[in-house]
């Protein structure tokens, strides 16, 4: 899979004048201006669930988890509905502004490279308007049915709409809050106390090369790095369409390898499932198992289903909250250790299973929101066939942890800080006759982030954000990656600007 930027490169002065451009408009917007679909469905402000957009408050959590509902209610028991298409098989829809929304982000970004000459990595600045585009379609179709559809344009990958998620959610059955059985295209981690979506330092993608392997790297993602796979040296298995065996790296499909720093599994930003979470010991207590529907990386692959278990606890006082989570998410035959020592691949004798565990917590208090995880990622210890491969060095475990701290200095301005770091497994050493004496391949990975958000409105931030590489500079072996620089270690900083606004 390529991921690449779809980019305009200008001049820092024209860049300047953009940004500040967009403050003035939306510093003029009037009071009346547009607010997203749920709070114009029940005429109230969109701080009645998130702290600041797009973190979710206590309540906001208990509104999602009830199929965007009021909690304790069914349709929020307020909402006027028309009938659409007669008496007979008709179906009940709100206005189109009570379930439509829209959210936009814009980035103009400068990233900085310890070797920007290895790979298609630039140090130029980047305009991407817009960055990403989600259309949200969400609300109850009747009592205890929800569903939530969103079309997603991103410039940063081949610049189509597609539903990124999509999915249906049957509410209360058994009694309120005893079983809500969530089914489609969704993103597992929703309930977590550190979710994969929602948060306020939006992931950067990737620019990387995944139709090869080892995948080349211009650029790693900057997301929270607990997320992330954390092994080296994986792929998704023997796959062509003709079911022959690739040895010819020019012969693999788009998401062969699995870049190291992708996020899998739980924390996978959508897969394709079904979930059931509630609350039937009451309000303290959350629990979410689930299936997804996965592939194996076998010789023939085949269809399987992931599981996964989390369970939350909730503490809720006058002035601040508290959450727990922990989860445990199975994948079988999920990955294949492979090496590609000249040019042609190497599989293990057979697919690995990969076990996820992740424990995360969250405090809020006044104008405090401190929320952080712990990822631990476990793979079977990969066995080949014959020399040299079967000499080559495999680390099975990695961990992985993600803490962010966001204070609202006032009601339009936050401020936040970042730690991300990454304790990486997979592939260490290649076989002797081809490491020399050179470093570990999986280097491990760290940054700090930091933000400020301006909210002229409610549904608008405008941000700046600057990530930090903690790590120093690492070579790859020279025998087969020629010693340039790690990805890993390559991107020093980002520095970015940019507007997230939903209406």
């Amino acid at each position: 899979m390529r991921i690449t930027r779809l980019t305009r490169r200008y001049c820092p002065t024209a860049l300047l004048a953009l940004f500040t451009m967009i403050i003035a408009w939306t510093s003029v917007i009037p009071e009346a201006g547009a607010v997203p679909a749920f709070a114009r469905k029940f005429n109230v402000s969109c701080n009645v669930c998130h702290t600041r957009p797009p973190r979710l408050n206590p309540f906001g959590q208990r509104f999602q988890e009830n199929g965007y509902q009021i909690p304790g209610t069914s349709d929020g028991s307020v909402s006027r509905k028309r009938l659409l298409g007669g008496e007979l098989g008709g179906a009940t829809l709100d206005a189109i502004s009570n379930y439509m929304a829209v959210r936009l982000r814009a980035d103009i970004q400068q990233a900085s490279f310890r070797d920007a000459t290895i790979t298609e990595a630039s140090d130029d600045i980047e305009i991407i308007l817009p960055n990403i585009v989600n259309i949200f379609f969400a609300g109850t179709a009747s009592d205890d049915l929800s569903f939530f559809f969103e079309a997603e344009y991103a410039s940063q990958g081949e610049g189509a709409v597609a539903f990124e998620r999509a999915f249906l959610v049957f509410d209360n059955l058994g009694g309120h809050q005893v079983a809500n059985i969530k089914v489609g295209r969704f993103d597992p981690a929703a309930m977590y106390s550190f979710p994969t979506h929602r948060q306020q330092i939006n992931p950067v993608g990737p620019k990387a090369e995944t139709a090869a392997f080892p995948p080349p790297i211009d650029r790693i993602p900057l997301l929270p790095l607990a997320f992330s796979a954390k092994m080296f040296g994986l792929s998704r298995g023997q796959r062509l369409a003709d079911s022959a065996a690739p040895t010819d790296p020019d012969l693999l499909s788009e998401g062969f390898a699995i870049l190291p720093f992708e996020p899998l599994f739980y924390n996978a930003p959508v897969s394709n499932g079904i979930s059931v979470h509630g609350r039937p010991f009451g309000t303290n207590f959350l629990y979410q198992v689930g299936i997804v529907q996965a592939q194996t990386a076998e010789n023939e692959s085949r269809t399987t289903f992931d599981r996964y278990l989390m369970l939350r606890y909730d503490w809720l006082g006058e002035y601040s909250d508290f959450s727990i989570s922990g989860f445990i998410y199975n994948a079988d035959k999920a990955a294949m250790p492979t090496l590609n020592p000249a040019g042609t691949l190497i599989y293990a004798t057979d697919a690995v299973d990969w076990q996820r565990y992740g424990i995360a917590a969250r405090w809020t208090s006044k104008w405090w929101d401190i929320y952080g995880t712990i990822i631990w990622d476990e793979i079977d210890q990969p066995v080949f066939a014959m020399a040299p491969a079967s000499l080559s060095t495999w680390d099975t475990d990695a961990m992985g942890i993600s803490i962010e701290a966001d204070y609202l200095l006032n009601a339009k301005w936050l401020i936040g800080v970042r730690y991300d770091s990454m304790d990486a497994g997979g592939l260490s050493l290649l076989p002797p006759a081809l490491q020399g004496s050179d470093p570990a391949i999986n280097q491990d990975a760290s940054f700090i982030a930091v933000i400020a958000k301006y909210y002229p409105r409610p549904s608008i931030g405008l941000y700046a954000r600057y990530h930090q590489n903690l790590e120093s500079s690492v070579k790859l072996p020279t025998n087969v990656f020629g010693g340039v620089e790690h990805p890993a270690r390559n991107l020093k900083s980002m520095i970015t600007v940019g507007v997230d606004m939903a209406f």
